[in-house]
């Protein structure tokens, strides 16, 4: 009787091990190709790309916020999102002043802030950046003379912002918030969003199983206990295969 009990017993657990490790495969799977992606974080620069796919982005909530700040000059539209400078859909930089304004010049752009001014190519290049503290309004006039408004005092330049004067505001074209083209506000808001999210946290969240919510995290705990369980099965199969050999 003892014999068809101690029999009964290693089935069971025979089949248990298999069960085991059925139910929690793919699991496991998952957990050891995250595993060994992460260990090589840096040689697959996992924490210096970022994700793209749109879907992933809302899986995760990531909401792009609405330009502060939108100016036009005669071929381009300057926007600011969060810390953000665009050049029609081109990121040019990141920059926590506030946007005041932008005009085109024949050779460059002179894009306003609150304390400095930024020239850029036509093509989206930065040229220099210039400090002006205090700045609220930017201008250019017929000749190509550029104006701005500083600590309430008007200035003007005839030489690509190298020297200033002081001048009265006659016949300034100054810049003002237009809107954004629903085109160009919808990429530079995706482009926004893809900048977030390293594919780091992916992996590491799917190793976690943070990926799925709680659930997800529940599921990775009863599956490492029952890794724990595979592990003891096996063991207790192997011991006793050995000690009838």
């Amino acid at each position: 009787m003892k014999k068809k009990n101690n029999a009964l017993l290693w089935r069971i657990l025979r089949k248990s091990h298999s069960y085991i490790g059925l139910s929690s495969g793919l699991v496991l799977l998952m957990l050891a190709l995250t595993g060994i992606t992460l260990n090589h974080t840096e040689t697959l620069k996992l924490d210096s790309h970022f994700v793209q796919n749109k879907h992933l982005l809302d899986w995760y909530g990531i909401v792009a916020p609405k330009p502060k700040r939108v100016f036009k000059t005669p071929t381009h539209y300057l926007s600011q999102l969060n810390n953000q400078l665009f050049l029609n859909e081109k990121l040019i930089l990141n920059l926590p002043d506030l946007l005041q304004g932008a005009i085109e010049t024949k050779n460059f752009i002179a894009v306003a802030f609150t304390d400095s001014i930024l020239l850029v190519s036509l093509e989206g290049e930065v040229i220099e950046q210039i400090e002006r503290p205090n700045l609220t309004q930017i201008g250019i006039n017929n000749l190509q003379h550029i104006f701005i408004k500083q600590s309430e005092v008007f200035y003007r330049s005839d030489d690509a912002l190298l020297t200033w004067t002081t001048t009265d505001t006659k016949k300034i074209q100054w810049s003002k918030i237009e809107q954004l083209p629903v085109a160009i506000e919808n990429s530079i808001r995706q482009q926004y969003r893809s900048r977030i999210i390293p594919l780091e946290r992916i992996f590491l969240d799917l190793h976690s199983g943070r990926f799925f919510g709680n659930i997800g995290v529940i599921i990775v705990d009863i599956c490492g206990v029952l890794l724990i369980l595979l592990v003891l099965s096996g063991l207790s199969l192997w011991l006793k295969y050995n000690f009838k050999k």
